[in-house]
């Protein structure tokens, strides 16, 4: 028999390993098999203001008399003294309707300074949605197709009933 080094190498191998079908003196291992973590069932999320949300059930939304504006147009200064370089401050529509240069960070920061004063909001596409309780939330539009700071009681846009969010 004329085998190479490479092949005795693979001999040795074989003749170490149990033969398929053959016995053994050990027995396999045994692996167990992972235990699956459950999943709990989706339960309704309250958010991040606190309150439970609401699904959306296309209610009746009317344009009344905003109450919740001056939470919104707190935000909105706060943004403009805090970030100055989410806008363009030379370009003023009047009453600090400014140039808004980042329109996402001006909305998310808009957002997070209503929740600052604990009072629930979300953005919502072109809107913003502000609620104090679930009985109504407002809609809010902060942007202008000119790209501009829309803001005071005029940025109200509906009251929706109940609220939902």
């Amino acid at each position: 028999m004329n085998l190479r080094p490479s092949k005795w190498a693979a001999l040795a191998l074989a003749l170490a390993l149990p033969s398929c079908g053959g016995s053994s003196t050990a027995p396999p291992p045994v692996i167990a098999a992972p235990t699956p973590t459950p999943v709990p069932a989706p339960t309704p999320q309250a958010s991040a203001c606190g309150l439970p949300a609401l699904p959306d059930l296309h209610t009746e939304c009317p344009k009344l008399t905003p109450e919740l504006w001056q939470f919104v147009e707190n935000a909105i200064q706060q943004t403009i003294r805090e970030h100055p370089e989410y806008f363009d401050l030379s370009e003023d529509l009047g009453g600090g309707a400014f140039r808004v240069l980042d329109r996402d960070k001006y909305i998310k920061s808009v957002v997070a300074n209503i929740q600052a004063q604990h009072v629930c909001s979300r953005e919502e596409i072109e809107e913003i949605q502000v609620k104090n309780d679930n009985s109504f939330h407002e809609q809010y539009n902060i942007w202008v197709s000119s790209g501009h700071v829309r803001h005071g009681p005029r940025a109200y846009i509906t009251t929706c009933f109940p609220a939902q969010f």
